[in-house]
């Protein structure tokens, strides 16, 4: 008996075939559904998944509306097909590469996606941050980190396209955590993308107990008799001296406060008290400035005395008051315990050390220490 054997051709799948793996994940992208898009996902080495939840998808706004198929180019068993995406505020075109798998004479190919690319993000932290909340939804910080650096305070995540936001918790009093939107394009190749300025900021009732313990420290100033205070910004220049050179940027300033010169007594009002402006500085701290002006009434106008000596007198021949510009700058830090300081300093240099919880060994708080006090029990400031 002689056996026949026959040749049959494989039966190929159409071009839908491809068209349809496509649209089967951009249709899971545009219902949510996580799972399916995880399962072809490209695994990025120094990027996280974790933010790709169900929940954190919901809340999402412009997120991919619509597609279109607009052209499938078949060679062999790899395919490329071009979609046009639409989102409602963007439209973009992808490409996407599928393989394809024999799965016998009989059967059709099978065709599978090859690992998408989702927009990341790069994301500043503040140092020793320990949580973020992306779209109401909390993570560990730990689980968004930059594989292989655990002390760098920096998150990289994953995103669908859309737009999220992602926060710091208001953890304690004085602060607040200004949100930002993350737009994640309407793409699914590489891209990537810094963010910067997540970081907590003084609530309003931080700023005004800002300004509170300005008005207090330069009210406290004002009662000095002197016409030089110690350790406060505002003095009456002597008029014998000439204006010291502005030091290099790298040299340190002289003690705190403005240059002092030979001092008589009077009384100080302060005109026109300074509205402080703060600026971020650090987790924890920020810097503070202000101009305002005070003035100094002498007691008397000695010749001998380089604080009056040129001075006014009034139609009486009593002194006069003598104007004094000044500027006002410090430092503003809460502490471990929650404590917000303000401590007003020239531009001399400061240090600073990071409070660190016993219990937890989370970072939560600063101190300032000024460059010419430091001693071996400085960096203990925190308790």
């Amino acid at each position: 008996m002689a056996a026949l054997f026959v040749g049959l051709p494989r039966l190929l799948s159409s071009t839908a075939g491809p068209e349809r793996a496509t649209g089967e994940f951009l249709h899971a992208v545009i219902d949510g559904d996580v799972e399916t898009v995880l399962a072809h996902v490209e695994d990025a080495p120094d990027a996280s998944a974790a933010a790709l939840t169900a929940q954190v998808v919901a809340e999402a706004h412009d997120q991919l509306e619509s597609f279109e198929i607009q052209h499938v180019e078949v060679t062999s068993d790899t395919a490329r097909v071009t979609v046009a995406l639409n989102t409602g505020t963007a439209r973009s075109e992808a490409i996407f590469t599928l393989t394809a798998t024999d799965a016998g004479s009989f059967s059709p190919l099978a065709w599978e996606l090859a690992p998408v690319a989702l927009p990341e993000f790069v994301i500043d932290v503040p140092f020793g941050a320990q949580e973020v909340g992306i779209n109401g939804v909390s993570f560990p910080v730990a689980e968004l980190g930059l594989t292989g650096v655990p002390y760098e305070s920096r998150i990289m995540v994953q995103l669908l396209p859309g737009t999220y936001e992602i926060s710091l918790p208001e953890s304690r009093r004085w602060l607040e955590a200004e949100p930002i939107a993350l737009e994640a394009p309407p793409t699914f190749r590489t891209w990537r993308k810094p963010v910067h300025g997540l970081q907590h900021t003084l609530a309003e009732d931080g700023l005004q107990e800002v300004q509170h313990q300005i008005d207090a420290a330069l009210e406290e100033c004002a009662t000095d008799t002197s016409s030089a205070p110690e350790g406060c910004p505002f003095a009456v220049p002597d008029p014998s001296k000439p204006a010291a050179p502005e030091p290099a940027a790298s040299e340190a300033d002289g003690p705190e406060g403005p240059s002092t010169n030979t001092a008589s007594q009077g009384t100080w009002t302060l005109t026109d008290p300074p509205r402080v402006e703060v600026h971020p500085g650090d987790s924890f701290l920020w810097m503070v400035h202000g101009e305002g002006t005070a003035e100094f009434t002498p007691d008397d106008l000695s010749a001998e005395d380089p604080a009056t000596d040129g001075g006014v007198q009034d139609e009486a021949g009593a002194a006069a008051a003598i104007t004094v510009p000044f500027e006002v700058d410090g430092t503003v830090t809460i502490d471990g315990d929650g404590e917000l300081a303000v401590a007003l300093r020239s531009t001399a240099s400061f240090s600073y050390a990071y409070c660190v919880d016993e219990e937890t060994g989370h970072f939560d708080g600063v101190v300032v220490i000024d460059d010419a006090e430091v001693t071996s029990s400085s960096w203990d400031a925190c308790g």
